[in-house]
């Protein structure tokens, strides 16, 4: 699904054989669209939401596919990603990343073997660290970490800190691992536009990014226009965009997104 009408876009609406919905641009392939465990973080905290019900959740809506943030997980031992891939699949709903946060270099390395190795399990396109401020700090690390994810075919993508400015150091970071299994992970508030500071930022880690992380904070106005769409259509992305926050509640806000996205395309 998506949250905005580009020139040259359209919205593919539900078929009797698919419930989901796609954005396309026209000479690009199709961004998908994700919802993550994040926008129900008060939930998960306070017992209210599991994983199953979340993946009911986001098949209902009809999400392509999931954002799973491993603080949600109940466990990342190979058995359960069997199950949990199953799961996934009779709600028809793809694993489209895995969300690590990453406190301390030191422990990232043993923290982020584990996740991983569960992601390739379940066979997640990817795997996002997010946290820090500054990654450079990490640079050991993330070069460790890339040798471990060319050798599970298994992307990791760095979170884009939004403050302004921070896109150059992390793509120098980038420059120097030089890993084709490390790029980005956008993180795009709905309220930007090409006159923010931060959108600088969003142009320069574009082309390596291999997935978004959105944070619809006005239902309105990221309904009428989300100009990043259109960055992302111009550096031909077509991996997954993943919705991790909407105003309270979010199951509501998630509804009211998915009946008006409807009323758009008639």
């Amino acid at each position: 699904m998506t949250f905005a009408i580009i020139n040259r876009g359209i919205l593919v609406l539900p078929t009797n054989k698919s419930h989901k919905m796609t954005f396309v641009s026209a000479g690009c392939l199709p961004m998908r669209w994700a919802c993550g465990t994040q926008c129900f973080e008060a939930e998960f905290q306070s017992g209210k939401m599991s994983i199953n019900t979340f993946i009911s959740v986001a098949s209902l809506l009809g999400f392509e596919g999931v954002e799973i943030d491993e603080r949600h997980l109940p466990s990342t031992r190979p058995s359960y990603a069997q199950i949990l891939r199953e799961r996934l699949a009779e709600h028809e709903v793809v694993p489209a990343i895995i969300n690590l946060h990453a406190a301390t270099a030191e422990e990232l390395i043993p923290k982020a073997e584990q996740v991983m190795s569960f992601a390739r399990e379940l066979r997640a396109r990817a795997v996002c660290l997010v946290g820090p401020e500054d990654w450079a700090v990490f640079a050991d690390a993330l070069k460790s970490l890339s040798e471990l994810s060319e050798h599970l075919s298994l992307p990791i993508g760095l979170s884009l800190p939004t403050k302004v400015g921070a896109a150059k150091p992390l793509c120098d970071l980038l420059d120097d691992i030089a890993s084709p299994y490390l790029g980005v992970c956008m993180e795009v508030f709905s309220e930007i536009t090409p006159q923010s500071e931060f959108w600088q930022d969003l142009v320069r880690v574009a082309p390596f990014t291999l997935h978004v992380h959105l944070h619809v904070t006005d239902l309105a106005k990221s309904l009428t226009w989300l100009p990043v769409l259109e960055l992302l259509r111009e550096v031909e992305y077509n991996g997954f965009i993943s919705i991790v926050r909407t105003p309270e509640p979010a199951e509501e806000s998630l509804r009211v997104l998915s009946s008006q996205l409807s009323l758009i395309a008639r």
